[in-house]
């Protein structure tokens, strides 16, 4: 249900995978909101990841605005103002296809 509160940002964990739907488009990738966790900001940088295979893969085509996809948690950044945190997305690599 919509209604029903998102998991807290306090689970989210580098290496964890997780379900995103893009938000926007951006000259260096996407932003993303995480499924099924509070509301925070989360983006995946296509250029300063474009050596992890998995993100070579995403960024031959973007995903379009509204889709659904599976990504992972490259890192997780607190700031001292609470709630500001920044989610780092990568994308899972499923090896040569």
């Amino acid at each position: 249900m919509a209604d029903e509160p998102g998991r807290p940002l306090s689970e989210l964990r580098q290496g964890n995978s997780v379900q995103a739907t893009v938000t926007s488009h951006q000259p260096w990738g996407l932003t993303a909101e995480l499924n099924g966790y509070e509301p925070v900001g989360a983006s995946l940088d296509v250029i300063r990841r474009r050596s992890e295979p998995g993100v070579q893969r995403l960024a031959q085509e973007l995903p379009s605005v509204g889709a659904t996809v599976d990504l992972v948690i490259g890192e997780v950044r607190t700031w001292h103002r609470k709630p500001w945190m920044w989610v780092d997305l990568t994308a899972p690599d499923h090896g040569a296809e």
